[in-house]
C-alpha cells in the first residue's frame, strides 16, 4: 500500500482538493497530484469546474515539455520515459491521477 496525502490547489479563483501519491519503481520516483471540483454543469472558465494534475519527476529518465502553438502559448504538455521502470510509474501515476478525478466527478454528483 502505499500513502496518500491531501493537498490544496487553487485554480482562478476556485479551491481543488487534491490527492497526492509517490510512486516508486526501480529507480523511478515520481510524485503525482490530482484533484477536481466536479461538473458544475457549465462548459465555460467562469462557471465551470477546474481540475488538476501534476506529475512530478523525483528521479528517473523522463523528459517533460510543453507544447506551444504558432503563437507560443502553451497548448499542451509531452511526456517521454525510457526503460521498463519508467513505464510501470508513468502507468500507476496516470491510473492514481484518472481514479481520484473520476472518484471526486461522482461524489459532487452523487
Amino acid at each position: 500500500m502505499f500513502e496518500i496525502n491531501e493537498g490544496v490547489q487553487k485554480i482562478n479563483g476556485e479551491v481543488v482538493d487534491t490527492f497526492q501519491r509517490e510512486v516508486r519503481d526501480g529507480n523511478t520516483h515520481l510524485r503525482v497530484e490530482a484533484g477536481t471540483t466536479g461538473y458544475k454543469g457549465s462548459c465555460s472558465r467562469d462557471a465551470g469546474c477546474r481540475t488538476y494534475l501534476n506529475i512530478l519527476c523525483l528521479s528517473g529518465d523522463f523528459y517533460f515539455a510543453p507544447i506551444q502553438d504558432e503563437a507560443g502559448n502553451n497548448v499542451g504538455v509531452t511526456i517521454a520515459c525510457c526503460g521498463d521502470d519508467g513505464l510501470d510509474a508513468i502507468m500507476k501515476a496516470v491510473d492514481f491521477a484518472q481514479e481520484v478525478i473520476d472518484d471526486q466527478r461522482c461524489e459532487v454528483n452523487d
